[in-house]
């Protein structure tokens, strides 16, 4: 008699050989999925304790206000200067990119004014602002002088807020009064 045919025959005349083979295969498999989670477990302690930081969900560009929710991480992966509350209301001062933790120089509570680096003065500049992004660098002219380098902190109606150095505040001044800034973007 072949080999499956006689298993088949065993297994119709004793059914309770059917039933002690599912309950092994069964017990098995969830022994297996028992060490598979107690393997976990381990991986997840060797990494020491958790901490809850922020993350965003979405690519954050500079200007925009920050979005984040908070996910337990384990504190060896966790920067020295993450931020510890949630920071709504907050502004981006860099680009963040999806799933980063944030970070105290990724956030400014000032709105615009927290874009503007140290030491520099922002003006506010005639220009077609669908052409231009907070956080983009450009070069300030006026007429056929270079003014200085800049950086978009705001943006108007029909108007940009323009960062640039102190010391070309002058320049940009005069220029913006004289009504002959041109901005070109910048790498």
């Amino acid at each position: 008699m072949h080999q499956l045919a006689w298993v088949r025959l065993m297994v119709a005349r004793h059914p309770w050989i059917y039933w002690l083979s599912i309950a092994v295969l069964a017990g098995m498999v969830g022994l297996g999925v028992t060490r598979a989670l107690a393997d976990v477990d381990a991986a997840r302690r060797s990494w020491g304790e958790q901490q809850t930081v922020w993350v965003t969900s979405t690519a954050i560009q500079p200007g925009q206000p920050i979005v984040a929710k908070g996910r337990s991480v384990p504190r060896a992966v966790v920067p020295t200067d993450a931020v510890d509350s949630a920071p709504d209301g907050s502004i981006a001062l860099q680009r963040i990119g999806p799933g980063e933790i944030i970070v105290g120089s990724d956030v400014s509570a000032d709105g615009s004014v927290g874009l503007i680096p140290e030491g520099w003065v922002a003006f506010a500049v005639a220009a077609p602002v669908a052409h231009f992004a907070i956080g983009d660098h450009i070069d300030v002219y006026s007429a056929d002088q270079f003014v200085g380098a800049g950086l978009v902190v705001g943006l108007g109606e029909s108007d940009l807020m323009v960062a640039i150095a102190a010391d070309a505040a002058p320049a940009m001044a005069t220029a913006v009064l004289g009504g002959t800034v041109t901005l070109a973007l910048a790498p």
